[in-house]
């Protein structure tokens, strides 16, 4: 299901690649926890990739192993034509301007020592860019732009706000040195359906206005298909299927995939009536992940061949841009709901 290779890379616009990225985490008794496991990637300039999975399915991880926050063990990131991972000191520093990250929880990402005005002006100063009346401006402009009013509430600290407007301060933050990739963590998952509109909103007008490209994670996939132009589903570390948006929704290829969108709520009635189940067992733990394929021991397809070989990615269907890691890819809505209810 999950698996490795390359051959979804083009290499044509890319404004981010990365190859084959391996994180390691060490436990307690000398095991270790492969967070990333060969994942390789594209992000082509303007557009939102969206990135879904369970937790533990190495998300969070990708997105700071982008950002070298930190390196991973292993692989390359290559953005603009350089090197993230090669970089030191001033060289990484001026990249790092160029890419920002909202974390996933706007509280803790905020220092509530320093009033908001300093925390949104605080890039600029660490950049040693305009002098303080400058940076003061920029910042209640830039506040301005994501729906609040600096003046206001410039003086406050973020104990002092909803969850909501932190998370406009955390994205008004990493607007404020005109990035040109936009990492967002779970940026709305903390937050009322109301609010999670309006900060998607948000979103999609900075992009709009500042040209941004983003890296959009999410557990929502409803929330990730209003937003993503592609979607990349993860499972346990690895890339088990990409494809446009509306492909991937339409007629997933993985059966993690159709699994993932079977557990989306529906409104329509004759969609809650055949709701399939969810594949048996539980998620492996990842101190020991399956050999092979790392979803066999859920799937209903899986053969010994899902055993004893990892399967390849590779382009399937006729749609331009979809690729699956599968040795038993999906292919009608049937046979889905057929894999899934086995």
């Amino acid at each position: 299901m999950a698996g490795s290779g390359t051959a979804h890379l083009t290499g044509n616009d890319a404004l981010l690649t990365a190859r084959n990225l391996v994180k390691t985490f060490h436990a307690k008794g000398g095991r270790r926890v492969q967070a990333l496991s060969d994942v390789s990637l594209e992000l082509y300039r303007g557009e939102t990739l969206g990135v879904v999975g369970e937790s533990g399915s190495g998300k969070s991880t990708l997105a700071r192993a982008l950002l070298a926050l930190p390196a991973p063990d292993s692989g390359s990131v290559q953005f603009d034509g350089q090197s993230v991972y090669a970089a030191r000191g001033a060289h990484l520093r001026a990249l790092r301007f160029r890419m920002q990250m909202v974390f996933q929880d706007p509280m803790s990402s905020l220092n509530p020592a320093h009033s908001i005005l300093d925390v949104v002006q605080m890039p600029l100063l660490v950049a040693g860019r305009g002098d303080a009346k400058q940076r003061r401006a920029a910042a209640v402009e830039t506040l301005r732009s994501v729906g609040l009013d600096g003046e206001q509430i410039g003086a406050r600290r973020s104990y002092e706000l909803s969850g909501g407007q932190c998370q406009r301060v955390s994205i008004a933050r990493a607007l404020m040195m005109g990035p040109e990739l936009l990492v967002c963590d779970e940026a709305v998952s903390a937050l009322d359906v109301s609010v999670q509109a309006q900060v998607l909103n948000l979103l999609e007008d900075a992009k709009a206005a500042h040209g941004l490209t983003m890296l959009f994670i999410s557990h929502d996939l409803g929330v990730v298909k209003g937003i993503s132009d592609r979607v990349m589903v993860m499972y346990l570390g690895k890339i088990c299927e990409i494809a446009p948006a509306d492909a991937l929704y339409a007629q997933p290829r993985h059966p993690y995939s159709a699994t993932l969108l079977a557990s989306v709520p529906s409104l329509v009635p004759s969609r809650r009536a055949v709701r399939p189940e969810l594949p048996r067992g539980e998620t492996p733990s990842p101190l020991a992940v399956p050999s092979g394929c790392r979803f066999r021991t859920r799937c209903p397809r899986a053969t010994d061949r899902c055993t004893q070989e990892e399967p390849q990615i590779a382009a399937v269907g006729d749609m331009k841009g979809h690729f699956v890691a599968c040795h038993h890819p999906l292919h009608t809505r049937s046979e889905q709901s057929t894999t899934i209810a086995a």
